[in-house]
């Protein structure tokens, strides 16, 4: 009677231990080598793939430029805008500095929260758009962490765009109102766009 229960109780086990056969690779692999799937990432947005609420064509330090706001969507608590900047000259265009703020004290930009300290990259950071809301007569700065750095695309020295290429950048703000359906946008270089629409 012992054998028979002992016997019911090793292959209770070995139907635990049992799963879906998959082949065995021939060489010896490393948990994170065997672990790994085949390289699926998902296809980044590209420019011509974002949506275009609005264009327009300007020109930074000569170079022509076509800049599209793309996107403005409220979730999460926070207000995130996307936009395409193309560069439509025959030359190269630095773009590291050209949407800042431009403000600077005592030679630098923003500063750490409580102290005197630089944040640094602030020069390449694109704290100078920002959203106006005409229902609630507010204007909306890009966010900041708590150090003080642009929750905005921030870009290295000396970044420059090619003939023909484009380059897609954003900012958060804080949340839109819920009752205002669009605001205006304005970007350095290009102006304001108005009524652009609030996606939720």
């Amino acid at each position: 009677m012992r054998l028979i229960a002992g016997l019911i109780v090793l292959l209770t086990c070995a139907a635990c231990t049992i799963g879906p056969t998959q082949p065995q690779s021939s060489t010896t692999e490393s948990p994170t080598t065997a672990a790994a799937a085949p390289t699926t990432e998902a296809p980044r947005p590209t420019p011509t793939e974002l949506p275009v609420l609005a264009s327009r064509t300007t020109s930074y330090s000569s170079a022509s430029a076509t800049v599209a706001v793309n996107q403005l969507v409220v979730s999460g608590g926070v207000s995130t805008l996307t936009w395409t900047l193309t560069n439509t000259s025959d030359d190269g265009l630095i773009v590291t500095t050209i949407l800042g703020d431009g403000i600077f004290t005592d030679g630098q930009g923003a500063t750490v929260p409580g102290s005197s300290t630089g944040v640094p990259g602030d020069g390449g950071a694109s704290d100078g758009v920002y959203l106006i809301d005409a229902v609630n007569k507010q204007r909306y700065l890009p966010a900041r962490d708590s150090q003080g750095v642009c929750v905005c695309t921030v870009l290295d020295t000396n970044v420059t765009l090619q003939p023909g290429g484009s380059m897609v950048f954003s900012a958060t703000f804080k949340a839109v109102p819920e009752g205002v359906a669009t605001v205006g946008v304005s970007i350095p270089g290009a102006g304001t766009f108005t009524d652009v629409p609030v996606q939720r």
